[in-house]
């Protein structure tokens, strides 16, 4: 990681932050996500969903992991099914906003903390000729939020490890049109 960009981690401190700087990685502005991770930019799958994921960051959450929705052929192939996901870190509104927007739009929900015992659901978000591959919605540990953060300011990756675990998924395979607009409209209205 340059300098220029662990500095600009390192001045962290809250999840807002952390979020405006994921926002500045989804769009290229930073050649790294924080810790190291994910050098020279979000996977080309991602590319389309770059401005509501920047939205969704800039809002006061923090994207941890997405995927579109396709269904068709992979690599060798074999049928590859996505169902549209996204798994952020997020304050007690945005809990509720996600909420609220995954009950209005029939959307597949999962809420955590790292703070907090209790079951964990999972959800298949990836199939490989049937197989299942991805899962979204399982608990992050502290020890990997510590990990993911590492090199920011203590506080922010307190406000991580702090956060509400909050994954939305599309219960239909392959459709890239209900999760991305739902989101969209969240922000909208929220401004």
């Amino acid at each position: 990681m340059s300098r220029s960009t662990a500095r600009s981690w390192s001045t962290a401190r809250t999840l807002s932050d952390l979020g405006n700087l994921t926002a500045r990685w989804l769009e290229g502005d930073l050649a790294t996500l924080a810790g190291g991770a994910y050098r020279g930019g979000p996977d080309e799958e991602t590319g389309p969903l770059v401005p509501v994921l920047a939205a969704l960051n800039r809002s006061g959450h923090v994207t941890f992991q997405s995927q579109p929705g396709s269904d068709g052929p992979a690599f060798d192939g074999r049928r590859w099914r996505q169902r549209a996901a996204v798994m952020c870190l997020t304050g007690t509104e945005g809990l509720q906003l996600l909420t609220r927007t995954a009950h209005a739009h029939g959307l597949l929900l999962a809420v955590h903390r790292t703070v907090r015992r209790g079951p964990v659901r999972d959800i298949l978000a990836t199939t490989w000729d049937g197989e299942a591959i991805t899962s979204f919605g399982g608990k992050i540990p502290k020890s990997y939020v510590r990990l993911t953060y590492r090199g920011c300011h203590r506080e922010a990756v307190r406000a991580a490890v702090d956060a509400h675990q909050v994954t939305l998924v599309d219960p239909v395979w392959g459709r890239d049109t209900v999760l991305w607009p739902a989101l969209t409209e969240a922000f909208t209205l929220t401004r």
